[in-house]
């Protein structure tokens, strides 16, 4: 099983790397536009299971700093993706003792703040980034997980004295992690080796 992880930030990368392994993980990039040109150059490179791992803002009102959001669709600007092997990792990370929460991520342009994060959690959106969406296209027709680690939200926001705290514990959070998903990888690609993520909107 070779698994493909993507963390868009450098943090983000190296607490992978230290649980994975630097041949695992693959820094692309923050934000949409670099996010685009990494999935073009991995939609023909050698794996089996995507994921994208990271840190994210946390918008729905029962999302707290620390908590682990897995994705069951990703909204972004050219449409909705869902993904089917959402259940079964939110299950083995629960399973693990991580505190997660299943739904939507949102993919936005630019960091949210203030009003533009509440009309997100309006939606149903759990959590907000800017490459999920984007670095989904990579999968193709192999298993596409996506966890995201929340740093803030709108009762602790980005620029606030305490998000570097809470940031460190986050990473922290994610290196841990990183160390369950290839078990999830092995048990996931036999039942799910042609399911690729749906394109509904």
């Amino acid at each position: 099983m070779r698994l493909l992880i993507c963390a868009p930030m450098r943090l983000e990368a190296q607490a992978l790397r230290a649980a994975l392994g630097r041949d695992a993980v693959r820094r692309t990039g923050r934000g949409p536009r670099r996010s685009a040109r990494a999935a073009a150059a991995l939609a023909g490179a050698d794996f089996d299971v995507l994921v994208v791992a990271g840190l994210a803002g946390g918008v729905a009102a029962e999302v707290s700093s620390g908590d682990v959001i897995v994705a069951d669709e990703l909204r972004g600007r050219n449409g909705t993706v869902r993904c089917p092997a959402a259940a079964s990792l939110a299950a083995h990370l629960r399973r693990a003792g991580f505190p997660v929460h299943c739904g939507p991520i949102a993919t936005a342009h630019h960091v949210v703040r203030g009003a533009r994060r509440g009309e997100l959690a309006r939606t149903g959106a759990l959590a907000v980034d800017m490459e999920s969406a984007v670095l989904a296209q990579a999968a193709g027709g192999r298993p596409l997980g996506v966890v995201r680690v929340v740093v803030d939200t709108a009762r602790q926001p980005l620029l606030r004295p305490g998000t570097p705290s809470r940031a460190l514990a986050a990473l922290a959070r994610l290196h841990a992690i990183g160390s369950c998903l290839p078990r999830w990888g092995r048990a996931v690609l036999p039942e799910n080796r042609f399911v690729a993520p749906e394109e509904v909107s």
